[in-house]
């Protein structure tokens, strides 16, 4: 990298797969919740929600952030999701993403698959 490259933030992308727990793959009420329970938990300003369910199944939500953004793209047929998080923050280390995929893991009863994390730069 450059010397005068400057880090716009971390992204973090997560196929989450083999989800147990599927009532989160069909109801987007419950995946708001946790949703919710994250940005709190994060100190993230959530500015808007927008969602749209598909028929038969499948929700997509995305939460815009003061930081940036997250986004959940559900495939209950496959016992699927796929997330994604994008924030400006200067975290010295993956250490908070690292959190919120394992918690993101254990609430789904999901597959453990190493999270993508991107330093975003300048």
């Amino acid at each position: 990298m450059f010397a005068d490259t400057e880090f716009s933030g971390k992204h973090m992308i997560l196929d989450i797969k083999e989800i147990k727990n599927k009532e989160f793959l069909i109801d987007f009420s419950k995946m708001m919740e946790l949703l919710d329970q994250i940005c709190d938990t994060h100190q993230f300003t959530v500015l808007q929600k927008v969602s749209h369910k598909f028929e038969p199944a499948g929700y997509t939500l995305l939460y815009l952030l003061s930081e940036s953004h997250i986004s959940i793209h559900t495939f209950p047929e496959r016992d699927y999701i796929a997330f994604d998080i994008y924030t400006c923050r200067q975290y010295s280390s993956n250490r908070v993403y690292d959190e919120i995929h394992a918690y993101l893991v254990d609430i789904l009863d999901a597959k453990y698959e190493a999270p993508r994390i991107i330093d975003r730069v300048f």
